[in-house]
């Protein structure tokens, strides 16, 4: 009796994600709004490379997080923090297999990225999987958030 239970609570457990999707749902087919992230995207990746971290972080919401594959959470505070730092600097991002996904006024990028960057004195080279998170205010596209995970090349 216990093994039926378990596996009709087993059964329903794992069918729960699925009572949340609804159906038909997909990307908006906007090739403006998708072309206007992929600038976006260029353009921040030129403002690290610059340090340009003002203009940077008006291309931020206020309420940015970067959540790393650990569980660890920065504020778009800390990002800058970091950013900032005398001892960290980089010098080299390259965006890969970038896909843009579009909801209205949202949207998701997802991507590889190959990341040279100099940490006290060291240069090293870093591979992540990424997706970022965009929403359009005012007209205007503003990164509100970014999961990255540490990749194999």
């Amino acid at each position: 009796m216990r093994k039926i239970i378990l596996a009709v609570l087993t059964l329903a457990l794992l069918a729960m994600p699925m009572l949340g999707q609804v159906p038909g749902v997909k990307a908006d087919a906007d090739p403006a709004a998708d072309a206007e992230i992929m600038k976006l995207e260029t353009e921040l990746t030129h403002l690290i490379l610059q340090g340009n971290w003002d203009e940077y972080s008006s291309r931020l919401t206020e309420d940015y997080v970067r959540t790393f594959a650990n569980g660890a959470v920065q504020s778009k505070q800390q990002v800058l923090s970091e950013f900032r730092a005398p001892e960290r600097k980089v010098l080299d991002m390259i965006p890969e297999d970038l896909n843009v996904r579009v909801y209205g006024d949202a949207a998701i990028l997802t991507g590889h990225l190959t990341m040279l960057a100099r940490q006290n004195g060291r240069v090293t080279t870093s591979f992540f999987q990424f997706t970022k998170f965009f929403v359009k205010r005012d007209g205007r596209w503003l990164m509100a958030g970014m999961q990255l995970t540490t990749v194999l090349k």
